[in-house]
C-alpha cells in the first residue's frame, strides 16, 4: 500500500488524494468534518488532540484504577462510570490514530480511523444513557433495584450494548457493502452517524431532566415526613446537590455533544441541497467550517467527564484518598 498524498490543483478547500493498494483506487479528502481523510489538522486541532490525549489518558486511567482497586466502589453506579471511562480511553486512542493518519500520511491508520471514527463517542452516549436509566430505576423501584441490579448484571448489559454498537457501526464494512481499499467516508455512514449522535444526545438530556424531577419529587415526599428543622435543612441540601448534578450532566451534553450534532444535521441538509443542485443555503459555509472544530468538543468531553466524576462523587474522593495513603 502506498503511503503518500498529493495536493490537487483545484480551487476552493484544500483537497488531497491517497493512493491505496496498486494506486488505482483514490479518494478525495477535504475539510468538511467527517469527510477529512486523513484529517487536515491545523495547529489548533493538533494542539487539542495532543493536549486531550496527554491530559485525559492519565486522568481516565487513574479513575479506572481507583474504581477497580477499591471494593467500596464496586457498585452499579460506579460500574457504569467505569464503562464511560473505558469509552473515553477509546476516544482518546482514536484521536491518536487520527493524528498519526495526518502526521505520517499513513493509509493504514487512515482506514482504521475511517472505520472507528464514530464508535467511541457513540459508546460514551450509550453508557451515559444506561447510567441515567439505572438512576431512574433506583428512584422509581428502589427495592427492585437493590435486589436485582448488581455489578455482574451491569457489566453484561454494557458488553451487550457495546457489542451491538460496534457490530452495527462496522456492518457496512464486514459485509463488504462499502469497500475498505479506499480511505474516504460513505455518505450513508455519515448520515446514520449524525442521526445516532443527535438522537442519543437528546435522549440523554431528556432522561436526565426526567431523573431530576423524579429525585425532586422523592425528596419533597421525604420532607413532608419529617418535622425537625435539622432534617429539613438536610433534605434541602440534597435537593441542591441533585440540581447541581443535573446541571453538570445536562450542560456537559448541551455544550460538548449537542452543538456538534446540530451542525452535523445542518451539514447533512446542505449536502442534499448540493446534490439536488439547489443554491447552497447561507449558513452552509459556516457549518462546514465549524464542523471540524466542533468535533474537538467531543474529545474535550473525554477529559471533562473524569474531572466531573472526581469532583461530584464523594465516595470516589474518599476512595482516592484511601488509595494514596494506603497503596
Amino acid at each position: 500500500m502506498a503511503n503518500h498524498a498529493e495536493k490537487d490543483g483545484h480551487l476552493g478547500p484544500t483537497t488531497y488524494t491517497l493512493a491505496c493498494n496498486d494506486g488505482n483506487a483514490t479518494s478525495s479528502w477535504n475539510q468538511t468534518g467527517f469527510e477529512s481523510y486523513p484529517p487536515d489538522l491545523d495547529g489548533v486541532r493538533q494542539f487539542i488532540h495532543l493536549a486531550c490525549a496527554g491530559i485525559g489518558s492519565p486522568l481516565n486511567v487513574m479513575v479506572a484504577n481507583v474504581i477497580i482497586r477499591q471494593r467500596r466502589l464496586r457498585n452499579p453506579r460506579n460500574t457504569f462510570w467505569l464503562g464511560v471511562i473505558f469509552c473515553n480511553l477509546l476516544a482518546l486512542t482514536n484521536a491518536i490514530i487520527e493524528y498519526v493518519a495526518f502526521e505520517l500520511m499513513s493509509a493504514q491508520a487512515c482506514i482504521i480511523f475511517r472505520i472507528t471514527a464514530g464508535i467511541p463517542y457513540t459508546l460514551i452516549l450509550v453508557n451515559l444513557l444506561l447510567a441515567t436509566l439505572d438512576r431512574w430505576v433506583a428512584l422509581t423501584y428502589p427495592l427492585f433495584h437493590r435486589e436485582t441490579v448488581n455489578v455482574k448484571l451491569v457489566v453484561l448489559v454494557q458488553l451487550f450494548f457495546c457489542t451491538l454498537v460496534i457490530l452495527l457501526s462496522t456492518f457496512p464494512y464486514w459485509t463488504e457493502m462499502i469497500p475498505l481499499n479506499e480511505c474516504g467516508v460513505d455518505t450513508i455512514v455519515l448520515e446514520w452517524t449524525t442521526v445516532v449522535f443527535l438522537s442519543l444526545t437528546l435522549l440523554s438530556i431528556m432522561a436526565q431532566v426526567q431523573i431530576y424531577f423524579k429525585a425532586r419529587s422523592c425528596l419533597r415526599k421525604d420532607l413532608t415526613r419529617h418535622i425537625s428543622n435539622h432534617q429539613q435543612n438536610r433534605i434541602n441540601r440534597l435537593e441542591v446537590e441533585a440540581t447541581v448534578t443535573l446541571a453538570c450532566g445536562v450542560m456537559s451534553l448541551c455544550f460538548f455533544s449537542l452543538p456538534f450534532s446540530i451542525v452535523c444535521m445542518v451539514d447533512w441538509i446542505c449536502r442534499h441541497h448540493q446534490i439536488s443542485k439547489i443554491e447552497p443555503l447561507q449558513w452552509c459555509s459556516f457549518a462546514q467550517s465549524a464542523l471540524p472544530y466542533l468535533r474537538e468538543l467531543l474529545l474535550v468531553h473525554s477529559v471533562y467527564s473524569p474531572i466531573l466524576y472526581m469532583i461530584r462523587s464523594r465516595e470516589f474522593s474518599e476512595a482516592f484518598r484511601s488509595t494514596i495513603t494506603c497503596p
